[in-house]
Order: structure tokens, then C-alpha cells, then sequence
């Protein structure tokens, strides 16, 4: 099934519906086209692909599974350094109220040298990126502990030490968080936006 799967990803199936016959895909995939058909049928039922009215698409289950492979491969061919290119977006104001919470910040100071900026700096990734992200949570983290205050509990944070445009910077990665998958935080101890001279819809890179 994977190798299904690997096809219509070359095909462009994780970005668009694509039209491609049982025929083709037997082809492609070294198999007959009953045998074609068939994997196609159960890969629709476990989830992995949709048939809509311009073809056949990738899930995102099936997305973030071919990613987490390409992720392990390519850090298994090129090691070194990962580079993440996005899209500033707005934050929810989120990032602001818990990097002002005393019990974070101390972690932050102590771990990584600075006393973060109150925000984070929201980076979206595009869709043919999401495999980086896979790739970057293989990374052994820091954690900064959760704790309570006595009236609520706060999870931990996955910490990732990172250059964001030459500058020191840390991805953080909340246990809990209403961002999607495709976004980055990344919490710096200055203005992110005023420092770099950028704003909303701008392009960043960030290096791991």
C-alpha cells in the first residue's frame, strides 16, 4: 500500500485531487490492476485517500504518515541542520499570557539565557513543509515543566533551541494548543517583528 501511496504523492495527491486510472497506478505500482483496485478500496476505508468529483486525494492521515517517513530519511541521509521557511500570521494572544506567567518564564531565563518577549511569533508553514514538522518533533526536546498555581494546572512545553534570520530563538510546542499543525511558535527575547523589521505575511526562516 505504501508504494500507492508514494505514487500519488509523486502524482501531486496531497495537494490537489488527481485523476489517475487503477490501470495507471498498476503501472506505476509494479502490480496488476485488480490488485491496484483493490488496495485502492482499502486504502479508502482505513482513511488514507478520498475519492472526490476531480479524483483521487491524499488524507491528512496519509500526509503525516508519509511525512513522518520522509522525515526519518532525510535526517537519515543529510543529518545537520533543518531549515523551516513560512508565513507570519497573527496569533490568537495565546503566547502573550503564558509567557507572562512567572512559572515559565523562569524556566525560559534559566534554560535558554533570556527573559522571552510577551508573544510568540506565529510561522506558517506551507503544506509541501508539513513533513519538517514531523522531522523536528524526532528531535530529542527541552522540556519546561508544567506546574499549578493553585487554581489551574499548566502542561509542559517541547522546547527546540533555533536561529530565527541569524538570531537566537526557541520553537515551542505547547501539549496543548488551539494552533494547527502548520504553525510554529517561536518565542525570542526581543520584538520578533519590530527587531527584524517584519510583519504580517512576511516570509521568516527559522534553522534548527
Amino acid at each position: 500500500m505504501d508504494d500507492v501511496l508514494l505514487l500519488l504523492l509523486k502524482h501531486g495527491a496531497h495537494l490537489r485531487p488527481v485523476r489517475i486510472t487503477t490501470s495507471e497506478i498498476g503501472a506505476g505500482a509494479g502490480m496488476s490492476q485488480q490488485n491496484a483496485s483493490r488496495v485502492l478500496a482499502l486504502l479508502e476505508k482505513d482513511g488514507y485517500i478520498e475519492r472526490k468529483e476531480g479524483g483521487i486525494v491524499l488524507t491528512k492521515k496519509a500526509c503525516d504518515g508519509l511525512g513522518a517517513v520522509y522525515a526519518v530519511m532525510k535526517g537519515a541521509f543529510e543529518g545537520g541542520k533543518l531549515e523551516i521557511a513560512g508565513t507570519i500570521v497573527r496569533g490568537l494572544g495565546e503566547g502573550k499570557y503564558y509567557l507572562s506567567l512567572d512559572g515559565y518564564r523562569r524556566q525560559i531565563v534559566k534554560t535558554f539565557g533570556f527573559a522571552p518577549f510577551p508573544g510568540t511569533l506565529n510561522v506558517r508553514m506551507a503544506p509541501e513543509d508539513a513533513w519538517k514538522r514531523q522531522r523536528l518533533l524526532k528531535i530529542e526536546p527541552v522540556i519546561i515543566g508544567g506546574f499549578t498555581d493553585g487554581k489551574r494546572t499548566y502542561g509542559d512545553l517541547f522546547a527546540y533551541r533555533c536561529k530565527l534570520e541569524g538570531r537566537e530563538g526557541v520553537i515551542v510546542v505547547p501539549m496543548r494548543t488551539h494552533h494547527g499543525p502548520e504553525i510554529i511558535e517561536v518565542i525570542c527575547g526581543f520584538d520578533a517583528k519590530k527587531k527584524l523589521g517584519r510583519k504580517d505575511g512576511d516570509t521568516v526562516r527559522i534553522i534548527i
